[in-house]
């Protein structure tokens, strides 16, 4: 009896050491995945094509828009890739591929 608690134990623990690995691996392409996404949609609300969102541009978008004024830091009303890109790096520590 005793054999088969210490079997199962060593797995139990051999489990809860790799846990915080995959949850670290889960993140980053979470992460990455949410930051390509915020990238394509910027490049699709900027319908004319001059490298800027306005919030015009962004209203009715249930992703981009409500975090608008958490990108557009200087706070003007536009939303640059720049400001994108630093929002990106900052909320979601991966660097961007505008």
């Amino acid at each position: 009896m005793r054999p088969i608690l210490i079997v199962r134990s060593g797995i139990l623990l051999l489990l809860m050491t790799a846990m915080p690995i995959v949850w670290a691996d889960d993140r980053a392409d979470y992460n990455a995945r949410v930051a390509a996404r915020l990238e394509s949609l910027f490049q699709t609300l900027d319908r004319n094509a001059d490298g800027v969102v306005t919030r015009e541009e962004s209203q009715g978008d249930l992703n981009l828009g409500p975090r608008f004024d958490d990108i557009d830091v200087n706070r003007d009303g536009i939303m640059t890739r720049e400001e994108l890109r630093g929002y990106i790096e900052r909320r979601y520590g991966t660097p961007p591929a505008l």
